[in-house]
């Protein structure tokens, strides 16, 4: 009976295998599905500790606010279950690396325990020292040599790649680098992984910068200080490795060594305690005795400035007398000039006075000689012109004569010249009557005018003589004036001479006052500044006692792997991952189930009369149900296990891969969960067998005789759709058909309906995820900021340097424009809640200008903006931040900040939350400078700044070396690149829609392949009918097509409806801490999983066409009766 049912069996599965393979396919990717996205969780975790333990990663961190010594050391090391122990210096610093600013924390590292460390794996750092802890393992390069080399994060995403061999030039630290350093620039000789970073873009928070590390390194030992306490201890528990780093096992063992370690604080705080205060006493002691011989020494060195100013008053009053008496000299010599100057005065006033009388004398006697000088000159010229007129007379007289005698000769003349002769005549007589006349007015001239020349040159002689005389008294009397003034320089120079030496010594007097009027001022000065000195050093001196006397002891705070914040945030993604798994294959498992039952309620309908004849023989329903139970279960079981292999391996790795860029955790192969594995393929297959059991047990309660027949048809109904006549009439008789049939199968309509529509539903959660984290960078960097450039300053910039730094912000050329800001870290917290989240408080100077040209502060809901100013004394909170802490408008938020470990410190702030934000990168709190300033009471300091910089890579860069080149200027960062990052974060998460895409694809073409083919199968007959009927080929695929694309539209509308929820979900459950995924699901996605639907269907009608065509009308009306 046994071998008949096997053969039976093979050859149900060789009939069949389609209808087998669909089941198997279907149960492949539901199994597959579930057993891969729940093995992700673990397999994470495995891999996470796989990668801890090989790697040494520190179980517990002890950190003290006094550091630690060695002796703190030394007795963490004796504490029972520690296994190893590793003091660490460790300090974040500003470095420059290729002209970009960069955030580094500095660790320390014993270089020869990792030269002697084995990591040529790439995920182990093999070493025989327990001692040493948090291994690194190389990636690249070498390990530091050399003074001033380091090894720097190989998985760090920096806005400019450091290469081996760069330097990086450290500016500026928590510390001041001179006192915690040995070196300030560190040259890049390899680059390493460590496991004690797992995230790659949550290092840490810190003071620098924008408040996060960026990278971290590693140098050697002696690069630090000299005479610095340890910052750190790692510890490593006995045989943690062993226990699965997230079971309680672990959490146990770690507790357990974490409280003989507090038992021990106490005594480690003392003992520190103690060894800080002595080293304090004995440094304040010297500096006592320093002091004290110091103002021993000032004491003395003013009392001899004192003698000395003394001499020097004595010599000065000395100086003062002998200045006396030669002023009196001075005053007696001058008196004697002022005499003599005023006899020069009296005779050179006579002698002027002469000179004056004696030149008008002069002058008189010159105009009258000159007078009779001109009289004679003018008698002589008549003289000269009578002469003259003569000579004229008696020449025209010689013409006449000459003329006359001319005509005489002619003898008879004519009455012209007769009358001309008688002219002539005339004129010869007029011309002697003239000369005549000349003559007699010239005689005796001659002879006055001699006797007047010689008259006036007697008169002239004698003027002289008498003038002569004159002169004579005249230069005797400037004699007298100019020996008189001789003697008067004489005595002018010697009272010059006494003037000068009484000048210079006056000179020399005041010279030596001022000398002593300084040197007196010096010693005040001196003295008083000695005296506020010793005053100021005696306070310092109290008050570093005071100081010392009120040291306490430090907190020393143990730390397990809980408070690393990439562990934990990696424990926490792959716990999300497990939330996801735990519902989202739900969807495989449904549809998983109504194939299986459509399927095989196809197989036993089509076998009736086998099951009939089977009951008829005397087989019992167990027997008859276990034949198909088994196969269903066989092709189930391969399908699952299958599918498992295959996804158990594919899954897990490609969405490891993807969290490979948000974290260092090496994707390396991990086993097969088997647990897991037998629960999902058990799962898959008792739902294919109880879906084969219901679709068994109605038939098989049937009577065999009735079996035996095949079943009557469904009688027609009327549907509602034909009561809307104006609809129902339109209807050709095809449709009319189509529409009846939709309705009259039920089964087949919802098992179709609820197939596709899962398949849609899971197509469109995968292309909505893709939309929710590419929505994180669009609207975050294109709708919500509106700036490009963050900048950040020293808080302790001055005036000076903040005017000069304006002045660079006020070139157009290089930004268009600029708001200063306070922007810090800090910690929050609600009264409901205590978990504290690291998120950014922006107080801007000006929130009207905020948030008009800067950030958009608006309600994701409603899509209003909220107004910083109109909501009163509250802040605004951004929506990932009121989610976390439920909170809602009116609601408590606490604000705290945090020490240099991270932990809250002082009291809490209260703000009361005024609106809730829309915020996709970080978390953040808005406030105005009012409402800062009445939470923290202190004004806001606006030690950062939003710009727009101006267009153009050139611009950018020449803004961040002018900036950078000011002192106050720490940070300066663009948008672009933090969008780079965040882009190249985000996209390898792709991979996982991918994967969720084309699993919902593959399982939506096995669902309408599936239920296309039941379809045409059971509807042979009536398709043969149709033939028979005269339908052409293409009218009965119109006929069975139409329903199929109907029933995958309703489907495909339904799943599109169901994915909106199941996007929702996993949205949420997928995100992270610090980013908020976008919850809008683009209508290109809605159209995309819709077509791709539709496209399937039209796949599956092609394959289809061949099987419509093969159908044989009499073969398949054959078994009608």
């Amino acid at each position: 009976m046994k071998g008949m049912f096997g053969k039976e069996m093979r050859r149900a599965i060789k009939g069949s295998l389609g209808r087998f393979v669909a089941i198997a396919v279907i149960a492949a990717l539901g199994a597959g599905f579930y057993a891969g996205l729940r093995m992700t969780s673990p397999d994470m975790k495995l891999a996470g500790d796989m990668y801890y333990d090989g790697t040494n990663v520190s179980d517990i961190r002890v950190v003290s606010t006094l550091g630690l010594s060695n002796e703190s050391i030394e007795k963490l090391s004796q504490v029972e279950g520690v296994e190893g122990v590793m003091p660490a210096y460790e300090t974040d610093v500003m470095g420059v690396a290729n002209g970009k600013q960069v955030v580094m924390r500095l660790h320390s590292l014993d270089m020869q325990a990792a030269q002697a460390a084995d990591c040529s794996d790439g995920l182990n750092a093999i070493s025989d020292d327990a001692d040493y802890i948090n291994r690194p393992i190389l990636v690249s390069g070498a390990w530091p040599k050399h003074p001033g080399e380091c090894v720097l994060s190989a998985d760090a995403v920096l806005d400019s790649p450091v290469e081996l061999g760069d330097s990086i030039r450290i500016t500026e630290g928590v510390q001041d680098p001179d006192d915690v350093l040995d070196v300030r620039e560190l040259t890049v000789v390899g680059f390493v992984r460590s496991g004690y970073y797992t995230s790659t873009t949550d290092l840490g928070s810190t003071s620098l910068g924008g408040g996060s590390v960026e990278t971290y390194a590693y140098i050697a030992e002696s690069d630090f200080a000299d005479g610095i306490p340890w910052s750190e201890a790692f510890i490593t528990v006995a045989g943690a490795k062993d226990l699965p780093a997230t079971g309680e096992e672990y959490d146990a063992a770690i507790d357990a060594v974490a409280e003989r370690i507090e038992e021990c604080v106490p005594g480690i705080a003392a003992a520190r305690h103690a060894e800080v205060v002595a080293e304090a006493q004995d440094e304040l002691d010297a500096s006592k005795e320093e002091f004290e011989r110091e103002r021993a020494e000032a004491e003395a060195q003013l009392d001899d400035a004192e003698e000395q100013l003394e001499a020097s008053a004595d010599t000065i009053r000395k100086s003062e007398d002998r200045l006396g008496q030669a002023a009196a000299e001075l005053w007696s010599a001058q008196n004697r000039i002022s005499d003599s100057e005023a006899q020069l005065a009296w005779g050179r006033e006579q002698a002027e006075a002469g000179e004056r009388e004696l030149a008008a004398q002069r002058e008189q006697a010159e105009a009258g000689f000159a007078e009779a000088q001109s009289k004679i000159d003018a008698g002589q010229a008549a003289y000269d012109a009578a002469l003259a007129q003569r000579e004229e007379l008696t020449r025209q007289l010689a013409a006449a004569e000459e003329a006359l005698a001319a005509l005489d000769a002619m003898g008879q003349l004519p009455p012209e010249l007769a009358e001309q002769r008688e002219q002539l005549a005339q004129a010869i007589i007029e011309f002697n009557a003239g000369i005549a006349q000349i003559d007699r007015q010239i005689t005796g001239v001659p002879e006055a005018l001699e006797q007047s020349r010689a008259e006036l040159a007697t008169a002239r002689e004698q003027a002289e003589a008498a003038f002569g005389l004159a002169q004579g008294e005249i230069d005797d009397a400037w004699q007298r004036v100019t020996e008189g003034e001789a003697q008067l320089a004489a005595a002018r120079t010697a009272l010059e001479q006494g003037r000068a030496e009484f000048e210079s010594g006056s000179a020399a007097l005041e010279e030596g006052k001022a000398s002593y009027d300084q040197g007196l001022a010096e010693f005040e000065r001196s003295k008083a500044e000695a005296e506020s000195g010793f005053s100021d050093a005696q306070t310092k001196l109290e008050e570093a006692q005071k100081t010392i006397d009120d040291i306490a002891e430090p907190d020393v705070h143990v730390l397990d792997r809980e408070k690393n914040l990439g562990m934990e945030s990696f424990m926490a993604d792959a716990d999300r991952i497990d939330r996801i798994a735990q519902v989202f294959p739900l969807i495989f498992f449904l549809v998983a189930a109504l194939v299986s039952l459509t399927t095989m309620a196809r197989m036993i309908e089509d076998e009736r009369v086998l099951i009939g004849t089977y009951k008829a023989l005397g087989y019992s329903r167990a027997r008859i149900t276990a034949k198909y139970l088994a196969y269903a279960g066989i092709a189930s079981g391969v399908g699952s296990i299958l599918g498992i292999l295959l996804m158990a391996n594919v899954l897990p790795g490609v969405i490891m891969w993807a969290y490979s860029i948000v974290y260092a955790v090496p994707v390396s192969p991990t086993p097969i969960n088997l647990g897991i594995a037998a629960a999902s393929a058990i799962a898959c297959v008792s739902i294919t067998l109880i879906a084969t059991w219901c679709a068994a047990a109605a038939t098989l309660r049937e009577a065999p005789a009735s079996l035996m027949l095949p079943r009557a048809p469904k009688a027609g109904k009327r549907i509602l759709l034909e009561r809307v006549k104006p609809v129902w009439n339109r209807l050709s008789f095809l449709q009319k058909v189509t529409a009846r049939n939709l309705i009259r199968y039920k089964s087949r309509f919802i098992m179709t309906v609820v197939g596709v529509a899962g398949c849609t539903a899971l197509m469109l959660t995968g292309l909505g995820l893709h939309d929710a984290i590419n929505d994180i960078i669009d609207k975050q960097f294109g709708e919500i900021y509106h700036y490009d450039t963050v900048m950040r300053l020293d808080e302790e910039i001055n005036d000076e340097q903040v005017e000069r730094v304006e002045s660079v912000l006020a070139d157009e050329s290089l930004v268009e424009r600029y708001i200063a800001l306070q922007s810090t870290t800090i910690l929050a917290s609600s009264p409901d809640d205590e978990r504290l989240q690291y998120i950014s408080m922006i107080v801007p100077k000006d929130p009207a200008v905020f948030q008009d040209g800067y950030v958009t502060v608006r309600n994701r809901i409603s899509g209003g903006p909220i107004d910083m100013a109109s909501i009163g004394n509250a802040v605004v909170v951004s929506e990932k931040t009121a989610t976390f802490y439920d909170l809602e408008v009116g609601d408590t938020l606490l604000l705290s900040e945090q020490d240099a470990i991270g932990n809250a410190t002082g009291q809490p702030h209260e703000v009361v939350v005024g609106g809730i934000s829309e915020n996709y990168v970080g978390q953040c709190v808005f406030m105005t400078p009012q409402v800062y300033e009445s939470a923290f009471g202190e004004e806001p300091v606006y030690a950062a700044g939003y710009a727009e910089a101006a267009d153009g890579s050139q611009a950018r860069e020449q803004l961040s070396a002018d900036l950078l080149a000011l002192d106050g200027v720490k940070t300066v960062g663009f948008n672009d690149e933090t969008i780079d990052s965040y882009r190249t974060m985000l996209g390898s998460v792709n991979s996982i829609v991918v994967v969720l895409v084309v699993s919902a694809m593959a399982l939506a073409f096995v669902v309408l392949y599936n239920l296309t083919n039941i379809n045409i199968t059971e509807r042979k007959r009536e398709i043969a009918t149709l033939k028979v009927l005269g339908f052409t080929r293409n009218e009965v695929m119109a006929y069975i097509f139409r329903e199929v694309i109907l029933l995958a539209v309703i489907g495909a509308l339904v799943g599109l409806g169901l994915g909106v929820f199941m996007e929702g979900f996993v949205v949420v459950t997928a995100e992270v801490d610090q980013v908020m995924f976008g919850r809008e699901i683009h209508a290109a996605s809605f159209v995309l999983a819709f077509v791709l639907t539709m496209v399937f269907t039209g796949i599956v009608a092609f394959f289809m066409r061949r099987k419509l065509a093969r159908i044989d009308m009499v073969e398949s009306l054959k078994s009608v009766e």
